[in-house]
């Protein structure tokens, strides 16, 4: 990851830690969609138990790792939404 944007100069990396608010997004969009995914099956379909379960764990496994970069940067966004004197752009940052 870029240690800062290259558009606006801001410093993705504040403190170590930063990110870890992120894990919220990701985890909280998987668990809804695993929910929604099978609630879809169990209404929908009529597979298996064994079949759903492996189907709902794939998802539960390759939708975080796949989803971990725009969870990072809804986290970001959401940061610089709620505080927008936390980390203004330096003069430092954006000559790098």
């Amino acid at each position: 990851m870029e240690p800062v944007c290259t558009d606006c100069g801001i410093k993705f990396q504040r403190e170590p830690g930063y990110f870890l608010g992120s894990i919220y997004f990701n985890y909280g969009l998987t668990a809804l969609l695993v929910i929604v995914v099978y609630f879809a099956i169990f209404f929908g379909t009529n597979l298996p138990q064994p079949q759903v379960l492996w189907s709902l764990t794939a998802v539960c496994v390759l939708f975080p790792i796949w989803f971990f970069r725009y969870a990072r940067s809804l986290w970001v966004g959401m940061d610089r939404y709620f505080d927008r004197t936390g980390n203004p752009p330096q003069k430092d940052d954006q000559e790098r």
